[in-house]
């Protein structure tokens, strides 16, 4: 189990498979409108199982919910799935060799890549969409 004592442990879990929550994080800044804090939340949800040990996001959902104080779920849609108003999306992109989640702009586009220009968005394109919506 992680604890923030270990946080150069959690900065390398973070920027080998952080992206799916690093996008969450994104988008839910934005809709609450407050800074939230990575590494402290990146702790929390691994410990309330909303996040596994290897940081795979196993309730976006609730990751939002948590992030926002707020009640969200979240649904896989498919890549031409169009955001309705109200809802976030974050795009999952793939190319031959690896999958990456961004922040999508509601319209498809890349609102936040959390590495920058990473080469799967550049070489890729767009699997499948992770919406969020109010409860």
């Amino acid at each position: 189990m992680f604890s923030i004592e270990h946080k150069q442990e959690i900065m390398k879990l973070l920027g080998e498979s952080g992206c799916y929550f690093l996008s969450t994080l994104f988008l839910a800044e934005r809709i609450s409108g407050k800074k939230i804090e990575p590494l402290e939340t990146f702790v929390l949800c691994i410990e309330k199982g909303i996040i596994d040990n290897d940081g795979t996001v196993l309730d976006a959902g609730k990751l939002m919910s948590v992030m926002t104080d707020m009640d969200f779920q979240a649904k896989k849609c498919t890549p031409d799935y169009i955001a309705q108003p109200g809802e976030f999306e974050v795009l999952v992109f793939s190319n031959e060799k690896h999958t990456h989640f961004v922040a999508g702009d509601g319209r498809g586009g890349v609102a936040c890549d959390p590495l920058g220009h990473s080469q799967t968005v550049a070489t890729g394109r767009v699997l499948s969409k992770r919406i969020f919506y109010r409860t």
